[in-house]
Order: C-alpha cells, then structure tokens, then sequence
C-alpha cells in the first residue's frame, strides 16, 4: 500500500529541489562512476545480435529533444536518441536524422499572438520574491524568449529517424491526422492524414526505441488534477485508463516489429518528484510562500472571520451530512505575522457552495500540497491588477491547476504504476523487446531512500538503487537534481522548465539503454561520458 501521507513528509525534508545543480565532494555511498573509459579501451565496439542499420525513435518531447520548454536544435542534436545514435554508429549503425526547426530559441507553442521560445529562471529573483523583498516579484524571475513558427521539415515520414513528438500521449501515436491537433507533428509529419506511427513504420527500422506513456498522466498532474479523475480520450489533462494504455502499447509495439524490428521499451519515470512540483517549494524553503507583517495579518484575519464562523456554523446541516468538524477546521484561514501557507483550491472538500456561493473549496497548503512551477508566477499576484486584496494566495485561493494535492498525488502514481505494471508484461512477452526500468535511475540520482521508492510505486531493483546519497558520480563531479546553489548553478540534469532532461540528463539515460543492449545482445556499444555535454545554460543574456 502507497503510504502518501509518510513519503510527503520524507521529500519535504530530505529531497532538495531546484532547478540548479552543483559541483559537490565525492560521495562514497553514491561512488557510481562512469565506465565510459573501460568500456572504450578494453572492448572495440561491436552490436552483437543486433542488427543496428536502420534505428528509429518514437516517443514525445523526451524522444524529440525538447527542454527548456521548447523545441530548438541544440536540444534536439543533445536528444537522448542522438546522443545513443551516435554510439550506436560506431557499432556499425546509420545515419540519425531528426525533423529541422530553424529558430535558435525554439518553437514552445503560441499565447496569444505571441510565439513562445525557451524559458529560463532566473533563482536569486525568485528567491527574493518568495522571501518579500520589497518590489520583486516571482514573475520577475521567470524569463520566455522568443520563438519561431514551426516550418515544414525538409525532411518527413521514411527519412526521418526521430518520430518523437511533444505533448503525444501513447494513446494518440496511432490517431490519423493527428497533425491537425499537433503542430510538432504538422511541421514533419507525410501527409494530413498520416499518424506518427504509420510514419514510423514506413521508415523500416531495424532497431527501435519507444518510451511513451509518461504523458498519459502528466497533463493530468502538471494542470493540478483540475480536469478530474474521469478519463476523456479528448481531453489530455486527464489520466488515460489501463484498458486503453494496454490496447494501445500492444497496438503500437505489433506495428513496430511486425518485420522482426529489435526494440528497447522505456517505462514511465516517477512523476511527482521531477522539478516542476518541487521547486516553488524548496525556493521557499516549504510550503510557507505568503510573507505578511502582523498589521496586514490582522486584517486579512478580520476578512476571513464571518468565513471561519460560517465553516463551524454548518456543522450538522441536515444538507452536508459528511461534512464533520474536522474538515471544518482545516479550512479555516488564519494568517500570523511571518510567513504563511497560501490559500489553496481542494475540489476534494465538501461543495459548500450549495449552501453558499462564495463558500469555495479552499484551504491553506499543508506539508503534504505540491505546486507545479506555473505557480511561481500565480503565489502573491494580483487577481485583479491593483487591487489589493485579490492577491492569489490571500484574498483569493490559487487556482486548483496550480496545486497538486495529495489525494492528486495518489492518483498519479496509482497511473503510472499501473502503465509500468502493463508495460513490463508487455516487454516480458515479446522475445525482441528490452525493458529499460528507468526508476533506478530516478531513485538513485534523487537520493531516494528505499522506502520513499516503495511508496512512489517504483520497482524492486529502483528501491536497490535507493541509497539515500544524492546524486550520481561521474569522474569526480557530484550531477545532482537539482540543489541550490548561488554560486555555482546551471549545472544541473533537467532543463529550465522542470520536465525535460538537459543533455547531461539525456547522457545518463543513453548509458542505461547502452547497458541493457550490451547484456541483452552481447554488444559492446560504447557508453558516453555525461560531463561531455552542456547543463543548464544560464538566463537572461548571462
């Protein structure tokens, strides 16, 4: 059983988050350095029983290289499909050949009339907003550059090698015409009513990796669970159901190897633990994000104070029989001098609205409650530009899409759980496919502890993996998810936007596939050595 309320209060205390990384002393418990050189001195490479003439990717952003919120060519080149192509071509592999985008910043979608290109961060910003200092504001810290318009490919269906496509679900890989409601898609795909996978088919690869599945639950948790816990085959931000998952994984592996293609199947990481929910809290120091002095506490106090007497009042409504004193009590809103949990949404309250209208579902954050990075630019602003008391987190509850509350939480690991679940039967039933178990990976260079990974669902092997040290050595430098550092930051594994991994993290992952290849086939495919790839590149012109 998934104790959540026990792995909260774990990684808010020991789990340090943030989207900065540093050089840190060697680890003895952690001591996993990388075996880039033995492999390269000792064995020439060779593929083994694979046959490596034709390797084709298929996935989502992971596959497609983007980071940093957008699609850009540096990214796409430092892909973790690029990065192991390049390996895979000295053990006699091909050519690898990714859809062109043209902007240096990169295509990350449209707001408005404006195209959005790479974000950054920029931490000591964010760090003084979130601490009160007088005229910063946490939107301040928060940088989008400007992006380009997607063009057409000069490249599209079989002459493509990389079929990875931001913001696809598994579920979608097979949808004719999918173009029309994905513009990565659109820029390469071979014609209006082609399908990613039929377009990754007629490319003949002989050798495939697929990792997808991971956004089949993540539009659900980065919008805060706000769509519902009901699955709609239209709507992304809710959780695809199992029954559909497994349809679709089968559907999609039979295609892939129908003519004897050799694969590697990814399963879905651990979601809640990536950047994106964990930074808004450790910029902060926790979940106290709302800094007031004692004259402004009073008075925010004296407005919610015919709210808490209302809250006590409809206790034993005949209208509201679940609603009990305890609840009433949690939402209670009382602010003090210092700094204060925000006032949250939490659908999962009773609906009190049907008593009064302006009894909303909302609370202050606990321990337990997860922001997702969107909220940096939500927490302390005004609702309503100039007026005071619509500031979000005050006088007006964050939105639910903001927030991941822990009945939330639940429901994204029960998912992944169950596609990883459905994923290893499948891999396990087909002699051509190689699992690669990314949760190891996660729980080592998280420094998970083997209980926090066996409450985050993950898999036997990733709670071996837990030691509890932070981070993966290689030759001599600490890479760690993610710990602050004002000196020395933008040396991380994840890119800005808290979801992707930069082209360290990308390095770490091909070496987990090269493995697995290696045992599995008898290759000795090279692995790479991480520190030859860029982190995090710095900000706001820096």
């Amino acid at each position: 059983m998934i104790d959540l309320t026990t792995m909260n209060k774990l990684f808010r205390y020991s789990l340090i988050f943030v989207l900065t990384a540093v050089f840190v002393a060697c680890s003895t418990e952690d001591d996993i350095v990388s075996d880039w050189i033995t492999d390269n001195e000792v064995d020439p490479p060779s593929s083994g029983q694979l046959d490596l003439t034709k390797y084709v990717a298929v996935g989502n952003s992971l596959t497609a290289g983007l980071a940093d919120g957008a699609l850009f060519p540096e990214g796409q080149a430092n892909s973790f499909p690029s990065i192991l192509a390049a390996q895979l071509a000295q053990a006699g592999g091909g050519s690898f050949v990714y859809p062109d985008i043209t902007s240096g910043n990169g295509f990350g979608g449209v707001s408005g009339a404006t195209i959005l290109g790479r974000r950054f961060i920029d931490l000591p910003t964010a760090l003084a907003a979130l601490a009160g200092e007088p005229g910063v504001e946490v939107s301040d810290a928060i940088q989008v550059t400007a992006g380009s318009a997607l063009t057409t490919s000069s490249a599209t269906g079989s002459g493509l090698n990389n079929f990875g496509v931001p913001s696809a679900r598994l579920i979608d890989l097979s949808v004719g015409g999918y173009g029309a409601a994905n513009p990565f898609f659109e820029a390469f795909q071979s014609g209006a009513t082609a399908s990613i996978l039929g377009d990754a088919v007629s490319a003949g690869g002989t050798f495939f990796t697929l990792w997808a599945g991971s956004n089949d639950v993540l539009g659900y948790a980065t919008n805060g669970g706000a769509a519902g816990e009901t699955f709609v085959s239209t709507n992304p931000q809710t959780i695809t159901d199992g029954t559909t998952f497994t349809a679709a994984l089968k559907g999609t592996l039979d295609a892939l190897s129908a003519d004897g293609a050799q694969g590697v199947l990814l399963n879905v990481p651990p979601v809640t633990i990536i950047p994106f929910f964990q930074t808004v809290t450790v910029l902060g120091g926790g979940n106290d994000l709302i800094p007031l002095d004692g004259a402004t506490a009073d008075d925010v106090n004296a407005g919610y104070a015919t709210y808490n007497a209302t809250l006590d009042a409809l206790v034993g409504h005949p209208a509201l029989p679940n609603y009990t004193q305890d609840e009433a009590d949690r939402r209670k809103i009382v602010f003090a001098a210092g700094a204060n949990p925000p006032v949250i949404t939490d659908e999962s309250l009773t609906d009190l609205t049907v008593i009064d209208a302006a009894l909303l579902s909302m609370r202050q954050a606990e321990a337990t409650d997860l922001f997702g990075l969107t909220a940096l630019s939500v927490i302390g602003a005004e609702s309503v530009p100039g007026v005071a008391a619509s500031v979000y987190g005050v006088g007006v509850p964050v939105p639910d899409e903001n927030t991941l509350t822990l009945a939330e939480q639940g429901s994204v690991i029960a998912a992944y759980v169950e596609y990883n679940t459905i994923i290893a039967a499948e891999a396990a039933a087909r002699d051509n496919i190689t699992l690669v178990d990314v949760g190891p990976m996660f729980a080592d260079i998280y420094g998970l502890s083997a209980g926090q990974a066996a409450a985050l669902g993950l898999s036997t092997e990733a709670q071996a993996a837990a030691d509890g040290e932070l981070g993966i050595l290689v030759g001599g430098i600490d890479l760690v998810p993610l710990q602050l550092s004002q000196e020395e930051i933008f040396n991380s594994v994840w890119s800005a936007d808290g979801i992707h991994p930069n082209p360290r993290g990308a390095a770490l992952l091909v070496n987990e596939i090269i493995d697995a290849l290696n045992a599995t086939y008898g290759a000795s495919i090279p692995t790479v050595n991480p520190l030859d790839f860029p982190g995090i590149n710095a900000p706001f012109g820096s």
